[in-house]
């Protein structure tokens, strides 16, 4: 087992600013990913187009799967940077930024600069925040409010400052506005739970001021209230009864899993950091921090596990208290971080081999692949085989840094989803780019591509039955 001294700040402050740097280079040049990204970048460029930013739209038709103030910070940031892909992941990447300095103060706060310091490199270089920190989607947003919301009644049960109560429910408020529901549950949720556990039941008396509580419907309200008018009962049925209860009650677009569903998830979402989630928590002392931090972890972890609709980056909103219980482990076995980072760079550099013995009865799949040599081509190999051999020299050199090795890691997962970007959505983007300055009339036969109509600048209806005459896209 080899112990990893972090206590030098030079290091993070080095590994934030390549990570920044990466990540600006890989939101620009990555196309986006449909569906999500292209919904998101979509609905706000047609906000703009329109000046409408009560209603949400994408491809003709109304879409109420989220509230709208994601919406709006990603139509300010295509305002300000360009109608471009970073200019609708920018919004998104500060948001997780923020997190991050939120999740340093309170770790640096209640635990120690090592534990903070520690926090920060595993929710950068984990796998899931690898993908998630630089997407055009609303989780870090959400993620920002429901930690700032959370941090502020932890604050408020240790020093008793009402103030803190006031940004518990602003944050809370912001948060449904984000994503709905969901905010309040799991913000509401972690907090009844917490003080059941601590019993500390008079504390409940205060929170549950009905001036507070009715801050943070205010907050939301006028947005629900303007949509309503907009669109009268949709709203009420496409937002809160298909999007909220619809998902847990019943499998949309076929993203059903399983009650384990979530553990392999898990596993794979903190490469890699796996290892941690099972020594870290192993030797955890039980505090009022730490127990907090468990019940923070485990109730989206729970919640989402008996949904009937089920994607990996459901339970991101519960992954910053468990990157806070698993850094206060003494020993971080660089052993394990080095054979888990090794093993992703020699995956990625295995794939053009490993997809063509893949068997895949999907059409849409099997034609996507046929590019792959293509995008994948000599080139790839060789960077990514010479990042392969880099991250192998820094472990086994007499000096090792988890510094180095974390930066090349990076640098391998930012190339791979930069040249898997091309491959599934390259073909989206060109088309759209073409049809920016074409006359030509398009349909599409569904909303799986809404990132066509984000690159050609101009909104290309659905038309599940098309004539002869009608040209349709068909990725």
């Amino acid at each position: 087992m080899v112990k990893i001294e972090l206590s030098f700040e030079k290091s993070i402050y080095a590994l934030v600013a390549v990570y920044v740097l990466i990540s600006i280079l890989g939101m620009g040049y990555t196309p986006l990913f449909d569906e999500d990204e292209g919904f998101f970048a979509e609905a706000s460029r047609q906000m703009l187009a329109i000046g409408d930013y009560i209603g949400i739209s994408v491809n003709g038709e109304q879409r109420y799967d989220k509230p709208a103030l994601f919406f709006w910070f990603t139509a300010i940031s295509l305002k300000t940077i360009g109608l471009n892909e970073l200019g609708a992941r920018l919004p998104s990447f500060a948001f997780f930024l923020l997190s991050l300095f939120l999740v340093f103060r309170f770790t640096k706060k209640y635990f120690s600069e090592r534990v903070a310091i520690v926090s920060i490199i595993i929710a950068i270089c984990m796998l899931q925040f690898q993908v998630l920190s630089r997407a055009a989607v609303s989780d870090n947003l959400l993620n920002l409010l429901v930690s700032a919301s959370l941090f502020s009644f932890y604050n408020f049960f240790e020093k008793r400052k009402t103030r803190s109560l006031f940004w518990l429910y602003t944050f809370a408020g912001l948060g449904f506005l984000t994503k709905g529901p969901l905010a309040f549950v799991v913000i509401f949720g972690v907090i009844l739970l917490f003080l059941i556990l601590s019993k500390n039941f008079h504390l409940l008396l205060k929170l549950l001021n009905p001036l507070y509580i009715l801050w943070a419907v205010l907050i939301p309200f006028p947005w629900f209230y303007l949509a309503y008018l907009k669109s009268g009962d949709f709203l009420f049925t496409d937002f809160f009864i298909k999007h909220n209860l619809g998902r847990f009650s019943q499998t949309m677009e076929s993203h059903g899993g399983f009650l384990w569903y979530y553990f392999p998830v898990i596993l794979l979402s903190f490469i890699p950091f796996s290892h941690l989630l099972f020594s870290g928590i192993r030797n955890l002392k039980i505090n009022n921090k730490n127990i907090f931090l468990v019940i923070w972890a485990l109730l989206p972890f729970v919640l989402f596990s008996f949904s009937k609709t089920q994607l990996p980056h459901y339970i991101a909103i519960g992954y910053f208290p468990l990157i806070m219980l698993i850094s206060q482990t003494k020993n971080l076995n660089f052993n394990a971080i080095y054979i888990q980072m090794a093993f992703m760079v020699l995956l990625f550099l295995l794939a053009p081999t490993l997809i063509k013995h893949l068997e895949i009865k999907d059409t849409n799949v099997i034609n996507m692949l046929k590019k792959s040599n293509v995008i994948f081509d000599t080139k790839y190999i060789w960077i990514m085989l010479a990042m392969f051999i880099l991250i192998n020299m820094l472990h086994f050199t007499k000096k090792r840094t988890i510094l180095g090795s974390l930066i090349i890691y990076s640098l391998a997962v930012s190339f791979f989803m930069y040249k898997y970007g091309l491959l599934q959505q390259g073909f989206v983007k060109e088309t759209g780019l073409k049809l920016r300055n074409s006359k030509t009339e398009i349909f599409m036969k569904d909303h799986y591509n809404p990132s066509l109509s984000f690159y050609a600048r101009r909104v290309i209806f659905i038309e599940n039955k098309p004539n002869n005459s009608q040209s349709v896209f068909k990725n």
